[in-house]
């Protein structure tokens, strides 16, 4: 496949330059003004911007079916009054079409890839097989006095079974510290080291976390492990160093906590320390859209509430594309040879792109996943001006349908 006659952002610190972009095998095979080869399909672009997909470092996506359900209660009523009653009602048939009705919303702004933590994992693969969207999808564990009745368990049968999927990455998902007990997170960290597997946990989203327990008691535990902190918003600039190791990200969701009055995460501080901050959106019952590019703007303009100079337009693309494939241990986020062809093709014959002198600015501050024209994964397209070429649109909204008159019992 040859992409002609577009502009290119090939990472977050280049230039934009006019490029050719060859896709063979899944990869980024060539950069350049570039002839056809033989037999060769060939997408004019003209008019429009390449550049790295956007990833999903955080959410829960069958929560598409709760959208809506909370938006004005704290934290505590928001988690355990509305959702968590509503999540022991889910079934596999629901979480697929709520995960698909995700993908879709994702594909159609970008994402090449999420990271999940949720329920009845097959089905959410499922959904993302069906789509041919990147997933590291995890269970969400917790226990109860040691006992957590058998989820650990299946969230390893499950990584047995999709273990070494082209676009499948099984992970773990302690829920958090406090629903989670120390064995148990103990447990779950013995299990991700004879595995392999990376974690990713809730951590210092709320303030009232601080009371409960002390963060480094769960970093030690976790030491050496892949390690995706989602939130991390109560961290102390003192206490930032700790998040510098190697192996540990940390997925920004500045939606989801302004909404749940959660705060604003340091941000700035940590990318300053060396810590590798990516994004996510969260779950649509707490955010309530999954459009990564609309949190790159707000997590740049939440960090210049007090000081214009910090978190800059490279650092804020960065978090998007480059980090977030980081924190899924893909070799994404930069158009180069040897790289993932995960793509994001950008309609920029709109006024909000002018003057195309400053079009990285653009992308960032005027422009939004609206412009999106299509998105690439391992060089196929998911989304492509207005369709899905993967998935039937109508029988998958039908069974959303029917997945929400069940949740809320409207049969």
């Amino acid at each position: 496949m040859l992409l002609k006659g577009a502009f290119v952002l090939k990472s977050a610190e280049s230039g934009i330059e006019r490029l050719d972009v060859r896709i063979g095998g899944g990869l980024i095979k060539d950069t350049g003004i570039l002839e056809p080869l033989e037999g060769e399909e060939v997408f004019d672009l003209s008019g429009k911007l390449i550049m790295p997909a956007f990833y999903n470092a955080h959410t829960h996506a069958a929560m598409t079916l709760m959208r809506g359900i909370s938006d004005d209660d704290p934290f505590d009523v928001w988690l355990f009054k509305k959702v968590l009653p509503l999540e022991e009602r889910l079934d596999g048939e629901m979480v697929y079409y709520g995960t698909m009705v995700a993908l879709m919303e994702m594909a159609s702004k970008g994402v090449a890839g999420f990271v999940d933590m949720y329920f009845f994992l097959d089905d959410v693969a499922k959904a993302a097989e069906d789509m041919g969207m990147r997933a590291l999808i995890t269970r969400g564990l917790v226990d109860e006095n040691g006992e957590d009745g058998g989820r650990l368990e299946e969230n390893l049968d499950f990584a047995r079974r999709w273990k070494g999927s082209e676009l499948i990455e099984p992970g773990l998902g302690p829920h958090a510290p406090y629903t989670c007990s120390l064995d148990y997170l103990k447990r779950i960290a013995e299990a991700a080291r004879d595995t392999g597997l990376p974690v990713t946990i809730h951590l210092y989203e709320a303030a009232w976390e601080r009371e409960r327990y002390d963060f480094r008691d769960i970093l030690s535990v976790f030491e050496g492990i892949h390690l995706i902190i989602a939130h991390a918003v109560q961290f102390t600039e003192e206490e930032i160093k700790e998040l510098t190791r190697e192996e540990l990200y940390v997925a920004h969701n500045p939606s989801s906590n302004l909404k749940l009055g959660n705060g604003v995460a340091k941000v700035s501080r940590m990318i300053e320390k060396g810590v590798k901050v990516s994004l996510g959106t969260d779950g649509a019952a707490s955010n309530n859209s999954l459009d990564v590019w609309h949190e790159m703007r707000l997590a740049a303009l939440l960090q210049k509430m007090e000081d214009p100079t910090k978190l800059g337009v490279e650092d804020a693309l960065r978090m998007a594309t480059e980090m977030g494939a980081e924190a899924m241990g893909i070799n994404g986020g930069r158009i180069e040879p040897g790289r993932v062809a995960d793509l994001v093709v950008v309609d920029i014959k709109k006024f909000h792109y002018m003057p195309p002198e400053n079009l990285k600015s653009h992308i960032v501050h005027s422009g939004s996943s609206g412009d999106v024209f299509a998105t690439m994964v391992n060089g196929k397209w998911i989304y492509f001006d207005g369709e899905f070429p993967n998935v039937d649109v109508d029988e998958i909204l039908e069974g959303f349908k029917r997945s929400v008159e069940r949740l809320y019992n409207r049969s």
